[in-house]
């Protein structure tokens, strides 16, 4: 049987097939095993695959929520810098942005 797939021994084997039926239903169990360890491993690269699509999915996803949230970040401290120099008070730019005192000073000028 280590020669099923073999193409120069194939004759021999379908001879011993044909004479011993035995050995003809071991080589059919062989076959169905084969075929069912194909679709497996088919069936298990394909799961593979789609594990790997939601898995880039899911990563992306959150990288864009990541730099969303920085984009509304960089905004809203940029806004606040805009009212500090428009002369509004510090403490009232907190209090409406809800940023802290560091971060708006801090804040690089457009």
């Amino acid at each position: 049987m280590a020669y099923l797939t073999a193409k120069d021994k194939r004759g021999t084997i379908n001879e011993i097939l044909e004479h011993d039926e035995g050995i003809a239903m071991a080589n059919q169990v062989l076959m169905t095993i084969s075929r069912d360890e194909h679709e497996r491993a088919r069936l298990e690269s394909e799961y593979k695959y789609q594990v790997d699509m939601q898995s880039k999915l899911v990563t992306a996803k959150r990288e864009g929520k990541r730099e969303g949230r920085e984009e509304e970040r960089r905004k809203l401290l940029s806004n606040a810098r805009n009212a500090l120099a428009e002369g509004i008070p510090i403490d009232y730019i907190k209090k409406i942005s809800g940023l802290d005192m560091e971060s708006i000073l801090n804040h690089p000028a457009n």
